[in-house]
């Protein structure tokens, strides 16, 4: 009997002891910082197209103002740029850009020493997979048009400066509704989807929208009646574009999506 309450002991001991530090450690989160206010929608530029032909001047301009703190994509460096110029609240924030092979086509995350050790000044990863399942093989960064790419780029760029207020224990709790809630899963992807468009990347994200609908054997009309989904169709990208003054310009209609 005595034996069982020793045991007994020392687990409620261990498990007071394991509260005081995850205790600890919530105190010690320096990764989570205030997220800065968002630029006035008269500062917001919304392309409809991006492209790879800039002059040397005009991507050494962008690498001044936005690559600070940043680990840029080898071969994507100027969409990384051109995804980051829409988003000013992440200048001072460190993230690289990784390109490795995984399942996932794109994905963001805090980077995982950062969160392990929140003492440790928080560091973002936006990685880009080289080499996925065949069903992926055709969204793949490497296949996408540029424009697409930059709205991509945006879109994992959104989820970056969604995480910048939550601490260790808010971004443990957002992993696993993610895997486990499908409804939570895709509130999260379509929130990320609105705030790329609230930051002016509609226009790519739209693009892109067609791109991976028409890549996996979507007809127009699927497309044109689909809703719902994990991330938001091109209707629901046109209708969340329509709140914003700086869409001035008129979407490609969808039948110049399937011209070969």
């Amino acid at each position: 009997m005595k034996f069982t309450l020793r045991i007994l002991k020392w687990i409620s001991l261990g498990l007071l002891g394991l509260i005081l530090l995850l205790f600890l450690f919530l105190l010690l989160d320096r990764g989570a910082i205030e997220r800065p206010a968002p630029p006035p929608p008269s500062e917001i530029k919304a392309p409809p197209v991006y492209s790879a032909d800039v002059d040397l001047n005009l991507y050494n301009t962008l690498l001044e103002q936005f690559g600070k703190h940043k680990s840029l994509a080898e071969g994507y460096e100027l969409q990384c740029l051109l995804a980051l110029s829409h988003y000013p609240e992440l200048k001072e924030v460190p993230i690289d850009f990784v390109i490795q092979e995984t399942f996932i086509p794109l994905a963001s995350r805090p980077a995982p020493i950062s969160v392990l050790f929140p003492w440790v000044k928080r560091k973002y990863l936006v990685v880009i997979s080289s080499k996925s399942a065949d069903f992926f093989e055709g969204i793949l960064m490497h296949n996408l048009p540029f424009n697409e790419q930059v709205g991509v780029l945006g879109h994992e760029l959104a989820h970056s400066l969604f995480y910048l207020d939550k601490n260790s224990f808010q971004l443990a709790w957002i992993a696993y509704q993610y895997e486990k809630n499908g409804d939570f899963h895709d509130r999260f992807e379509q929130d990320t989807d609105k705030r790329a468009v609230a930051h002016g990347l509609g226009y790519q994200l739209y693009d892109y929208a067609f791109f991976v609908r028409k890549s996996f054997g979507n007809t127009q009309e699927e497309i044109a009646n689909e809703e719902g989904g994990t991330y938001l169709s091109p209707k629901e990208l046109a209708a969340e574009m329509e709140q914003y003054p700086f869409y001035r310009d008129t979407l490609r209609s969808p039948d110049t999506y399937f011209v070969d």
